[in-house]
């Protein structure tokens, strides 16, 4: 699997499907993230204006120093949906998180995936307890770009969720309904993630730590709510509907349409 800089540029090999995976059929064959982005609609690169996300700084900082409504929370997501260029563009943002999901969902699905030349398969985890098997799949899949922390916490995040709290690791006790579990949390923490980075120093424009905390509890909760409907309606609530071959592209549409979702609440 090669992880770009999410920049559009296709730094993997040329004869590739749809989906970034050479034709052999080769279960290790690398992912190429430049087919990711080609798989995003949109114009690959558009200038970002000044201030984008000014208003929507305003408003969670108001958010954040107010009494935190839920209604100042819808507005601020609002504003934060339209400044970041939309669905499109927060899936270009989040390319190489796209890219290390694609990763994660073949690797539950049984392949061996490779990433800069080395493959790991889960089946190579069996007797690991089930923390060494996350840190070893976290850390196999992780790109090397400036998006490697946001990427590392989601897919901790998302396994610690949805693998069973078994002491040892078995590959065995991957299911559709673990690997649908897994893909709704980490686009959670991903777009979570990628909103509080956006927001900068307006996220903490309150005075007591406890009144953070809540804030980011209801601001994941409400992330995930949305994220979790749109993976419902794009798999028709089936967790078999979410395939290898798929998951790259159902990924991008969970995005685009969340952030949709967002762009249509009212002030």
């Amino acid at each position: 699997m090669q992880f770009g800089t999410g920049d559009g540029t296709n730094d993997g090999q040329d004869s590739t499907n749809d989906d970034g995976q050479d034709p052999s059929n080769d279960p290790s064959q690398e992912i190429d993230n430049g087919k990711v982005q080609e798989k995003i609609p949109g114009p690959a690169s558009i200038p970002a204006p000044p201030n984008r996300l000014a208003s929507a700084r305003r408003a969670f900082g108001e958010y954040a120093s107010g009494g935190g409504s839920s209604s100042n929370l819808r507005s601020s997501l609002r504003k934060y949906a339209k400044g970041s260029g939309g669905g499109s563009g927060t899936s270009r943002r989040l390319a190489s998180g796209i890219s290390a999901g694609t990763g994660l969902l073949r690797m539950m699905s049984g392949d061996s995936v490779t990433v800069n030349n080395n493959s790991l398969s889960l089946s190579e985890l069996n007797g690991l307890t089930t923390d060494q098997a996350i840190d070893r799949i976290t850390e196999h899949l992780t790109p090397e770009n400036g998006d490697a922390d946001a990427v590392r916490i989601a897919l901790d995040y998302a396994l610690s969720e949805a693998l069973p709290d078994e002491e040892d690791f078995n590959a065995d006790v991957i299911t559709e309904d673990v690997m649908h579990e897994a893909l709704s949390c980490y686009l959670t923490d991903l777009i979570f993630q990628d909103i509080v980075t956006g927001m900068g120093r307006a996220w903490f424009n309150t005075e007591h730590a406890s009144k953070h905390h809540r804030m980011e509890e209801e601001l994941r909760e409400l992330v995930k709510v949305v994220t979790q409907e749109q993976v419902e309606k794009l798999t028709s609530g089936n967790a078999g509907n979410i395939t290898k071959d798929n998951i790259t592209q159902l990924q991008i549409d969970a995005i685009t349409q969340s952030v949709e979702v967002w762009e249509s609440y009212n002030d």
